[in-house]
């Protein structure tokens, strides 16, 4: 990924350029000390006067209002914020003319920011107060007072802080009250400009110790440039959070989000004192210090799949590279490429106007279907689907272009949408919600179209900062692995009743499904750990036994998985480089086979190359199945020494066919498929029974109060074992049970005896 960048030979502007800003992805508004307000036109750099300001008002900062949600049109959806070195911030319209103007500051307001949702702006100046006003321009809140001239400030993705410069230090303040202001040094030189990411939520700053550093929202570093030639004047991070742009003195540089450059350019421009991305996130402008304006298109993106590479060489051209042929097919398009991905062996890419899939088997005539809003803020693939999120639509399409369903939810705001909150399988749709970051709506998409009357929940205990489903097997086996807050990583199946989230492992960086079969990598502190079969996460044993751990000093400080496909896991190092680390193909093969139903052939296997991790994934999965494969679980649990399971499985082979099932079930840690299996067959003692016997104590009193049978042997039961523990009942649902039902401990024993002859 590098930047292609453009100036115009010619430029109106007769001074220093201060401030630039999109009005739309094809158009840019900028400002100068002429007191000039210039259009340009992207693709032609030709520019168009369209007001000059009275002498005194010198632009500082200028932003149009986001377009969010329903905001596409309406009297509020063209105004711009217009900053200006007399202590004034000017509300404009697109052309030119000042609705509004508001002393705000004493001296210069340097900083100048619409709130991500477009409903207020924040304000900061050379006065060292940072103010937050209502769009139409009314004073809401005196946020900060600082002794030192605020240089830069960003609102935070939820709108609920704001990041503000202080000297030599960054100051995150929350806007609720009573609230401690968390703040740290950033820098050995003044700060000059700060920006925090709505999509990955890190914080970009850059200083006169001409270095640039990138912190997480709690202010923890994590990067640190390299020593520049001047200081970096302006920092600004791209709509989708994947990089950020950087402008110094005669240098615009592109950085990947965890800090190492990716591009750096040198184009005669004197400082850049501002930078501006597009919504789509292909192209940037720069306010300049010698008069001129900056554009720069990102070209060279690449995804890759397989033996295919797709890099967008041009705006409007993408080059696929077959590496096993070594022969290279171009792709042109009559408007600029947007999104881009290659999944499942299609190339899917975006203008703004249409999309384009490509079939590997076929560069020639690819599927084109009109977009309903243009400008996809987010695409994603499964197996069988492709997900648009425009700007007020979602849609679900089929690889040959037709739309299969429009998805909705509760709390649907399509601007905050990102990847780590949106996850998709071939069957099921999972979106994290926008108002509870606990909360996860599930979506089936085989139901209907709208599958908003359809749709479940899933609540989490903690804040949900990332989710991916599985992509193979069963849609009744269909889990989704959730990265909470406290980087815990927990995997829930969705297709049951009773959703159990069982813990996987805890300090995960980042974490990806295989795109084949159901294994999960993932960087666990520094290293990297690969969970063969993550469904053995009900025992800590067999889940260690199920993963391969790869802990080497080659992944460096801070590694994060790029992608996992095949047999070979990408790992990006905090440098940039991509390790290629390997894992075994068998496994894979295993995965194979059993979704195959080829039971004999993984067993055969196993039998051949004999590994303690390939039987442990066999065992598993054999007591998983719905086939009847307790003898192979059997061989599989005596192949890796794990005796008392051997003991049991053979205990389950003298038991009727429904008790056999169930058991098989909770060796697998299937607890609410072997309850099923029991209530089909009416044997809602043991169903009972067996909660009772894993202490799921309120689980075993629901069905008993539900199927109206052995409520008091439920209770009595409970009273052995709380004296024994010797403590007192605090349950509120056995105490108040306790004052209705009888207990006759030689009634329920007798009943007891006649269950174990049934």
């Amino acid at each position: 990924m590098r930047l292609k960048v453009t100036l115009a030979k010619d430029s109106p502007h007769e001074k220093t350029v201060t401030c630039v800003g999109w009005s739309s992805t094809e158009e840019v508004y900028s400002g100068s000390d002429d007191n000039q307000l210039l259009s340009w036109t992207v693709s032609n750099n030709e520019s168009t006067r369209i007001a000059r300001f009275n002498f005194d008002l010198f632009p500082t900062d200028l932003q149009f209002v986001p377009r969010v949600g329903g905001m596409t049109g309406g009297k509020h959806a063209d105004l711009m914020l217009i900053t200006s070195a007399d202590g004034r911030f000017h509300i404009a319209n697109r052309g030119g003319r000042v609705e509004r103007s508001v002393e705000a500051h004493k001296g210069a307001i340097l900083i100048g920011q619409w709130s991500n949702d477009g409903a207020s702006l924040l304000t900061g100046g050379e006065d060292g107060f940072v103010k937050v006003w209502s769009r139409s321009g009314m004073l809401r809140s005196t946020v900060v007072t600082s002794e030192n001239s605020v240089y830069g400030a960003a609102w935070s993705p939820d709108g609920q802080a704001i990041v503000y410069t202080n000297g030599k230090l960054l100051v995150i303040k929350h806007l609720t009250p009573n609230t401690k202001p968390t703040k740290w040094k950033a820098h050995d030189g003044l700060v000059l400009c700060v920006a925090w990411s709505a999509a990955c939520e890190m914080i970009a700053s850059g200083g006169e110790d001409c270095k640039y550093r990138v912190w997480d929202s709690h202010g923890r570093p994590l990067f640190s440039s390299g020593l520049h030639d001047h200081p970096i004047a302006s920092i600004a991070w791209s709509p989708n959070g994947d990089s950020f742009a950087v402008g110094s003195y005669n240098t615009l540089r592109l950085c990947d989000y965890s800090g190492w450059s990716r591009c750096l350019e040198k184009p005669p421009t004197g400082t850049i004192l501002k930078l501006s991305w597009s919504s789509d996130g292909t192209q940037l402008a720069g306010a300049c210090a010698n008069g001129k304006v900056i554009f720069a298109h990102v070209v060279d993106r690449s995804v890759e799949y397989g033996n295919y590479t797709a890099t967008v060489t041009e705006k409007k051209a993408v080059a696929v590279h077959d590496v096993q042929t070594d022969t290279t097919e171009l792709l042109d398009v009559p408007e600029r490429v947007i999104q881009l991905s290659m999944r499942y062996g299609h190339l899917v890419l975006t203008t703004p106007k249409q999309c384009y899939v490509y079939s590997a088997n076929n560069w020639n005539t690819p599927t084109i279907f009109d977009l309903k809003d243009g400008n996809v803020t987010l695409l994603l693939q499964s197996e069988k689907h492709l997900l648009l999120v425009e700007k007020t639509t979602v849609g679900l399409y089929s690889y040959q272009g037709r739309l299969a369903a429009s998805p909705r939810w509760p709390n649907m705001r399509l601007e905050s949408l990102r990847s780590q909150s949106v996850a998709l399988s071939p069957d099921t749709l999972v979106v994290r919600d926008v108002a509870d970051a606990k909360l996860l709506h599930i979506m089936d998409l085989a139901s209907n179209r709208t599958m908003q009357d359809t749709s479940s929940t899933l609540q989490h205990s903690m804040a949900i900062i990332q989710i991916a489903l599985d992509q193979s097997g069963p849609a009744s086996d269909r889990r989704v692995a959730i990265l909470d807050k406290n980087r815990d990583l927990f995997l829930v199946q969705l297709k049951t009743q009773h959703k159990d989230f069982q813990k996987l492992g805890g300090q995960i960086q980042s974490y990806q499904w295989n795109t084949d079969e159901n294994m999960l990598s993932a960087i666990q502190d520094t290293r990297l750990i690969v969970w063969y079969c993550p469904s053995a996460c009900f025992d800590r044993d067999l889940l260690r036994l199920c993963s391969m751990q790869y802990d080497s000093q080659d992944l460096g400080r801070s590694p994060r998985i790029h992608d996992f496909i095949g047999n070979a896991v990408f790992v990006r190092r905090t440098d940039g480089s991509l390790l290629n680390i390997p894992i075994s193909p068998f496994p894979t093969l295993l995965h194979g086979y059993i979704q195959n139903n080829k039971w004999s052939d993984a067993l055969n296997l196993c039998r051949t190359i004999d590994e303690t991790t390939l039987w442990a994934c066999l065992a598993v999965m054999a007591t998983q199945s719905a086939s009847d494969a307790l003898d192979i679980a059997e061989e599989a649990y005596a192949a890796i020494n794990q005796y008392d399971k051997v003991l049991y499985i053979q205990h389950l082979k003298e038991l009727p066919r429904p008790l056999q099932l169930a058991g098989a079930a909770l060796l697998g840690g299937q607890i609410q498929h072997a309850e099923s299996i029991l209530l089909h067959n009416g044997m809602v003692y043991n169903a009972i029974l067996n909660h009772i016997r894993l202490h799921n104590w309120n689980r075993a009193l629901d069905l008993a109060v539900r199927h109206k049978t052995h409520i008091d042997t439920v209770l009595y039961l409970r009273n052995k074992y709380l004296e024994k523990l010797e403590k007192d009942e605090i349950n509120t649902k056995f105490i108040n049970l306790r004052k209705t039902v009888e207990i006759n401990e030689e009634k329920i024993l007798e009943r007891i005896e006649q269950e174990k002859k049934h």
